[in-house]
């Protein structure tokens, strides 16, 4: 049993790096959490605005993705500029992977909306647990025990352009390419992630509310994948939605807004791949807040 757990880990890992190249780690509700993906999103809700987010993929399946994501961004009055934090921690298999990354973007006004330009920075740390390894021999050259771990720079870009009703943004995230090395036995590549996100609302009535998007990635030789959204706000308060991924899988999307500074949100994977067999789906969970430094200014409801 645990030669087939090992194995069946093994293939997770080939998988996820050799087909759907997931270095990044996957939001199923970044359309209510965009800072995630694209630093210049960075001071568009016109608050101080803060999200802390957990995500179990494939549950039930030793060895599958974990991600905790902590946000926050603001804008600065008067300087048409904002400021932002990210920590990241994602865990698959025996690999750890955080990240600190701190971001500047600057917001200009065009004769329609806003278009913002959006620079991320800051540390990755990558790190293979040997301990966690299981050896057929012992002997092995590589059954060295402890941690492999390497610490590089890494460099984001966004561009986003928004309105009361629209939006579409462009990420370029990894944009150096990089091959990590230590020791010169191992090494973890890094690749380029493109990300175009776009969507809107539409306000059928006072209580109801749609909201369709679309996400666009692409990473160096692979397919591009896709993925379309459509969510409906009812009475300004509860969102609920859902999607489908080209790598196929349907979610299955909820918000709801406690107040005008506290919403949680909530989404459930149901995946319709192979791994299907060996996973009970995907969950992801939020609490955001959005402090108004504007005490003049109303914040909700929130739509894009």
């Amino acid at each position: 049993m645990n030669i087939f757990k090992n194995i069946l880990t093994l293939l997770l890992l080939l998988l996820m790096n050799t087909v759907s190249a997931q270095q990044e780690a996957l939001y199923s509700q970044y359309m209510f959490n965009q800072f995630t993906i694209n630093p210049a999103y960075a001071g568009t809700r016109n608050a101080l605005s803060s999200v802390l987010l957990y995500r179990s993929q494939w549950a039930g399946l030793d060895g599958a993705p974990n991600t905790m994501n902590f946000s926050i961004h603001s804008p600065f009055s008067g300087r048409n500029m904002a400021l932002g934090l990210n920590f990241i921690f994602d865990e698959i298999g025996p690999t750890e992977t955080s990240k600190i990354l701190g971001t500047y973007a600057y917001h200009l006004k065009t004769s329609k909306g806003k278009i913002s330009f959006g620079l991320r920075g800051g540390l990755i740390s990558r790190a293979l647990r040997n301990d966690m390894l299981n050896f057929f021999d012992n002997n092995d050259v590589h059954n060295t025990g402890g941690v492999f771990q390497v610490n590089a720079p890494i460099f984001d870009f966004g561009l986003y352009y928004y309105t009361s009703s629209v939006y579409a943004g462009l990420s370029v995230n990894n944009m150096l390419t990089q091959k990590y090395v230590n020791s010169g036995q191992s090494k973890f590549n890094y690749d380029t992630h493109i990300m175009f996100a776009t969507g809107g609302v539409v306000v059928l009535s006072e209580n109801l509310v749609l909201k369709p998007s679309v996400m666009l990635r692409h990473v160096a030789h692979m397919p591009l994948s896709y993925e379309l959204t459509s969510s409906v706000l009812l009475n300004k308060t509860l969102w609920l939605g859902a999607s489908y991924r080209s790598s196929k899988n349907i979610v299955f999307i909820t918000e709801y807004n406690i107040s005008d500074f506290l919403r949680i949100g909530y989404s459930y994977d149901l995946d319709l791949s192979i791994l299907r067999r060996y996973n009970t789906g995907s969950h992801e969970v939020f609490i955001g807040c959005d402090l108004n430094l504007q005490k003049d200014k109303s914040i909700s409801p929130r739509y894009l």
